[in-house]
């Protein structure tokens, strides 16, 4: 129960992070079309990275401005040859929140398929912003979840985390 009220904190934390970021200089709506043309044609990684994580700041905060950069974010986390680029294009599709019936299988085949931890951990973050929505995600995050010690690695308090934001299971008490 408290890794999910944990969950939960975090999550608003973000959520009044992503609202502050933009009263003090944050992506602004006008900002999408050049950081849109960043992501999509710039050769150098750290640039993409910067332009998929302005958009999703710019998505948790309204995303209907930023839906003409959903399709190149799912690319992007597909196809882009950078983990970091990858790993950027999947948390700001988990901030977007676009519709789940499409991109929660993305998502899970990021999950199966990438070989990057970093994208891996990315996209179980972005999963259990989907909530009940991605759970058909449930098996693959409990494969991959036999992969840590859930009581040590944070990782693995991550997955543990998500896997109850997803099922809505609460721990039994004794």
């Amino acid at each position: 129960m408290k890794l999910v009220q944990m969950a939960g904190v975090c999550i608003l934390f973000l959520s009044l992070n992503l609202v502050f970021a933009q009263a003090v200089g944050g992506p602004k709506k006008e900002d999408v079309p050049k950081y849109l043309r960043q992501l999509q044609s710039s050769s150098i990684a750290a640039e993409r990275v910067k332009a998929a994580d302005m958009l999703g700041k710019r998505g948790g905060i309204n995303a209907n401005d930023v839906e003409d950069a959903v399709e190149p974010l799912k690319t992007m986390m597909k196809k882009d040859t950078n983990a970091d680029a990858r790993a950027a294009a999947v948390r700001a599709i988990g901030n977007i929140h676009p519709e789940a019936t499409d991109t929660v299988p993305l998502l899970i085949d990021r999950l199966k398929n990438d070989n990057s931890m970093v994208v891996k951990m990315a996209t179980v973050v972005s999963l259990g912003q989907y909530g009940a929505d991605a759970k058909e995600a449930v098996p693959p995050l409990r494969e991959l979840a036999t992969k840590f010690d859930a009581k040590k690695s944070k990782d693995g308090q991550t997955i543990q985390a998500t896997l109850k934001l997803i099922t809505g299971s609460k721990k039994k008490k004794n």
